[in-house]
Parts: structure tokens; sequence; C-alpha cells
């Protein structure tokens, strides 16, 4: 199409459309039609007048800007919160429920929620979460959203011995993203900890677990029910796009859990401890991530289409990924000596092998992570995919005495696939960059 079969309404109507609000500049615009629309973009920059209608006011825009930006960063503080807690429960938890349920039951409960946790927090964040607005996209589709979640508990719970400890812990752990979403994340940390200590004082693991799971779901009802804010802007994210991502989270679950070394509800806290550093140090570093949706497409505003797409070496896209991984490195690193060191008192493994595994694992995340962020989810779910196979393999065909010496290679591997392609992708931002962060 060109722009002489394409009206200047027409235009601005599919650009409008497409984004959702007025376009940045000409080159955003440029983008949406030549990806749309089917205008070449020499074509689309004769349209300027139709695609830049009335000018949004500077300090109308910045404030769009930061508050979009400011709930993408609570989404990913929510599923790191959610997460942590998730991770500290396994580590409390641990000990009590395999003396009362014994260590078998626990750990293939564990091999079975944890997985699914994953699946489910990336599914939820890439469908509402991650969205300005999110809570109130979920609760316009809060009918649907509780009746998959009640088939999928019930067909879970159906699984022989473990299924009904699954069911219970994915409940609990899913909740807990939603009401740190909400941020009631230290109502839930209660919750958590108060389990804890019934556990300990040698309360019924059965009881205990479920009236926590009763309480965290009515608080997630609740949550959702009163979130306050604007109504949405935009629609829920794509339910193909969201299951994928569900399902990338979900293979990085199964890579935390292939590892037989490991010894997921048998080594006594560990390996809950073990994997809390990294998650601070990702969660510290994907959220310095999100400074790419504004600083990005503003260092590309007012360029000419034909050098949007030259090479930029240290551009704001390598420096802010430089900066997350200085962050997640020294945050894992520094809070794992710690752990280390408290060793002795947590009943289980302190080798240095295990927080190497979970660091190496961490920045495979914070690369897939991107990659789904940016829309590139079908290389995310490959290098996924790949990482965990590798892991599988390992596991059948190598004895290693190593304790998380699989997870390490595996996550490795993943982590260099992950590299590559991001490498040049950031290098040169141009016009796949900026589609992909502002076309939804």
């Amino acid at each position: 199409m060109s722009a002489g079969r394409l009206s200047g309404e027409r235009a601005g109507g599919i650009v409008g459309a497409r984004l959702g609000r007025p376009p940045q500049d000409l080159l955003e615009a440029a983008v949406v039609l030549e990806a749309w629309g089917g205008v070449p973009s020499a074509d689309a920059l004769a349209l300027e007048p139709a695609l830049l209608p009335a000018q949004v006011e500077p300090d109308a825009r910045a404030t769009r800007w930061e508050a979009e930006e400011d709930e993408g960063r609570e989404s990913i503080v929510a599923e790191g919160i959610g997460l942590l807690v998730a991770i500290v429960a396994v580590a409390t938890w641990a000990g009590p429920l395999s003396h009362q349920l014994g260590a078998t039951v626990l750990e293939h409960a564990l091999r079975v929620a944890l997985p699914l946790t994953l699946g489910l927090q990336w599914t939820i964040r890439s469908r509402y979460l991650g969205r300005p607005s999110g809570l109130r996209c979920l609760a316009e589709e809060r009918g649907r959203v509780l009746l998959a979640l009640s088939m999928l508990l019930f067909a879970l719970a159906l699984v022989p011995h473990v299924g009904v400890l699954a069911a219970v812990l994915v409940l609990i752990w899913v909740g807990g993203t939603l009401l740190a979403r909400r941020g009631w994340g230290l109502l839930y940390a209660v919750l958590v900890a108060g389990e804890a200590v019934a556990l300990a004082r040698h309360v019924p693991a059965a009881r205990s677990l479920l009236g926590l799971a009763v309480v965290v779901f009515w608080a997630c009802v609740l949550a959702v029910a009163t979130a306050g804010g604007p109504t949405p802007r935009q629609a829920p994210g794509r339910l193909r796009r969201s299951l994928a991502a569900g399902a990338i989270g979900a293979l990085l679950g199964g890579l935390l859990i292939g590892d037989q070394s490991l010894g997921w509800g048998v080594h006594g806290a560990f390996p809950g401890l073990a994997l809390a550093p990294s998650v601070i140090g990702s969660l510290w570093g994907g959220y310095h991530l999100w400074q790419f949706h504004a600083a990005v497409p503003r260092a590309l505003r007012g360029l000419p289409l034909a050098q949007a797409n030259a090479p930029l070496p240290r551009g704001p896209a390598t420096r802010i990924l430089l900066g997350a991984l200085a962050r997640l490195l020294g945050v894992t690193t520094a809070l794992s000596l710690l752990v280390l060191a408290a060793a002795p008192w947590t009943q289980g493994t302190d080798s240095p092998s295990l927080f190497l595994a979970f660091g190496v694992v961490a920045l495979m995340c914070l690369f897939v992570s991107l990659h789904e962020s940016l829309g590139f989810t079908h290389w995310a779910l490959a290098v996924t995919t790949v990482s965990l196979a590798v892991e599988l393999a390992i596991g059948r065909l190598v004895q290693v005495s190593t304790p998380g010496a699989a997870l390490a290679v595996a996550g490795a591997v993943g982590a260099l696939l992950a590299l590559a392609p991001l490498a040049r992708q950031l290098r040169s931002p141009g016009r796949m960059l900026a589609t992909a962060l502002w076309i939804k």
C-alpha cells in the first residue's frame, strides 16, 4: 500500500488503533504504518501532518510515561516478592513438612508445584500485571480467571499421593504475587511466617496449609475487587503470548527442579536458602531493566528513519543491560557469601557449586525475561527448552557428584544462547526494537 491510496485520516486511525494512543514522534508512526499497514517508510514520512495530529503537552506525556514505567516496575517487584516468599517458604517449611508428610512426598509435590507456580506467575504477568492498571484488567476478567484456575487446581488435586499438597502450594504461592502487586506483600510475608511457626509447633500440616490457602484466596479476591487506579487504557495482553510466557516460566521452574543433586524437600532448608540470593539479585536487575521502556524510545526520538537502525555500541540499551548485570552479580555474590556463612545452622550442604549454579541460572533468566518482554517470545521459549534438555541429558548420561553441576551447565548454555541475539538487538535498536517496545 502507498500513501497515495491511504488517506491521512485513515493513516492516523491505523496508528492510533495499534498504539492505543497518539504516536510519540514521526519515527514511531512510520514504524507502525510499515509493520501493520504495508506502507513504505518513505510514503509514511510524507504523511506527517496526519500522523501527528494534536501535539500532546510535554508534561502530560512525561506523566503518562512515568505512570506506565511505575506500573511495569511494580509488576516486576510483585512477581519477585511472590517468588522470594515462596522460596523462603520452601526453606522454612521443608523440615517440619518432611517429618509430618515424608521427604519423598514433599519432594515430589515440590517438583510439581514449583514449575506450575512459575508458569502461572509468568502468564498472569504477561496478560495482566505487566500492563497499566494490571489488577483492574484482571478484575474485568475475574470470572474466567477464577474458572480456569479452579479447573487447573482441581485437576492437579486428582494426582495420586502429592496432588492435593501441590495444589495447595500453588494456590498459596501464586496468590502471593497478586497480594504483593496490590501492595500487601508484608501481609503475605506475615502469613507465611505464621505458617512456619505453626509447623514448628507441630500443628498438623494438612490443616494449617489448607487454612493458609483459604486465607490467601480470599485475600486475593479482596485485593482484586478493591484495586484502585484509573480505568485500564490497554486491553489485557494477547492470550497466545501470555500462554507462551507461561510455558517459559514453567520450563524455568523445571530447570530449577530438574537437577536431582539439589534435593528439594530433602536437604533441610537447602536449596531454598541457596536460591534466595540469586532471586534477590534478579529482582534488582530486572527492576533496573525496566528503564528500557522509556530510555530506548527517548534515544530514538528525533532520529531520521535512515539512521535509526545504525549500530549504537554504547547506546542506552547497552548501558542499561550492563547496569542490570552489575546489580545481579553484585547482590547475588554478596548474599551468597552470607548464606554460606550461615550454612552450619541450616542443616544443608554448603557447597559453593550450588550458589554458582543458581547464579548462572539467574543470569539466564534475566536474558530470557528481556527477550520475552521485547516480544521475542519464540526465541526465549527455544532457549529455555534447550537448557532443560541439556540438564536432563546430563542427569541421565553423566554421573556427576558435584551439587548443581547439571543445573550450572544448562544455565550457562541458556545464557550464551540468549545473549548472542540480545547483544545484536541492543547494538542496533532501530525499527525492530522500537516495534517490540511500543506495539502491544
